[in-house]
């Protein structure tokens, strides 16, 4: 097993692996998985909440709970089950803005969260942050218009309809109209956020 496929043991070796990768999707899972996985279970677990604290800890956390379910379980309710807790990491950079020293990258997979989150006040309040920010993400300056999308959806349905059959949910007519017109011509395979499982 070679260093760079070898399971990560600390906050710093998240880092590394996954700002490592280059445009982070499905051709990437295999790797996520044996590198964050073994991770991913004790952050779900709550066994790494006293990651917390530091700000680069508190970054690997809310990749272990944010972006790696999402590698681990494509079209799978578990995808979504460790949001609440990444939810809960991102109001604490909010609050603190102890990620000041960020490099621009960081800090979007640190607010991440809140753009997932099902929930209009939430996403109303990173939806300046990510204005901001795109211009200053090369390949990625098209997610100020994503996260004007998710501001829509949630504000227009209070949820992500496509997350609708994954997690069991009827799809109104309406939601159906959205995803066949608006949110497929939007969320085109140029304009998909890099975990590519929203």
């Amino acid at each position: 097993m070679t260093e760079l496929n070898r399971p990560a043991e600390n906050g710093e070796a998240v880092l590394t692996f996954w700002f490592g990768l280059k445009s982070p999707g499905k051709k990437d899972d295999a790797r996520v998985r044996e590198v964050l996985g073994p991770l991913h279970e004790r952050a779900a677990a709550g066994e790494l909440i006293h990651w917390a604290e530091p700000p680069r800890d508190r970054l690997a956390l809310i990749l272990l709970l944010d972006q790696v379910p999402r590698h681990l379980y494509r079209d799978d309710p578990r995808a979504y089950a460790t949001d609440a807790m990444a939810r809960d990491l991102t109001a604490l950079f909010v609050e603190r803005n102890d990620w000041r020293t960020f490099k621009p990258i960081e800090k979007f997979y640190a607010s991440h969260p809140w753009l997932h989150a099902e929930d209009f006040e939430l996403q109303s309040g990173i939806h300046g942050h990510y204005q901001e920010l795109a211009p200053q993400l090369p390949g990625l300056e098209f997610m100020a218009a994503t996260a004007d999308l998710y501001l829509e959806t949630i504000r227009r349905f209070g949820r992500f309809p496509h997350r609708n059959k994954i997690l069991g949910r009827e799809t109104t007519p309406e939601e159906q109209a959205f995803l066949d017109t608006v949110w497929n011509r939007k969320r085109g395979p140029e304009n998909t956020a890099p975990d590519s499982g929203q």
